[in-house]
């Protein structure tokens, strides 16, 4: 179900719907995909970019399916390996003496 253009995929504050327990917002946009927001209280390099304020959400095929690939970062949609590039600092290894 399309949401009305108050509601923009693109713009996370925009978002109303919310995920079960955690709270979380969400969207579903024009061809059914889910996207949920990145829940910023986990453990992981991408919470941890959620919680310097950064908007962060993961699509999937439909509610309950599986992950397709892509990511949106404030408002930009991405590949993983791409938000990589763009926002994570990939440490090179201390190389020996």
């Amino acid at each position: 179900m399309a949401r009305s253009t108050e509601t923009s995929l693109k713009d996370m504050k925009t978002w109303t719907d919310r995920m079960g327990h955690s709270g979380l917002r969400s969207f579903t946009d024009a061809d059914g995909h889910l996207w949920l927001e990145q829940n910023p209280a986990k453990a992981s390099k991408w919470a941890k970019l959620a919680r310097k304020g950064h908007d962060i959400a993961w699509e999937f095929e439909k509610p309950g399916g599986g992950y397709t690939g892509r990511m949106l970062i404030d408002g930009e949609i991405y590949t993983p390996r791409e938000a990589t590039k763009s926002f994570l600092k990939v440490q090179k290894p201390a190389q020996e003496r």
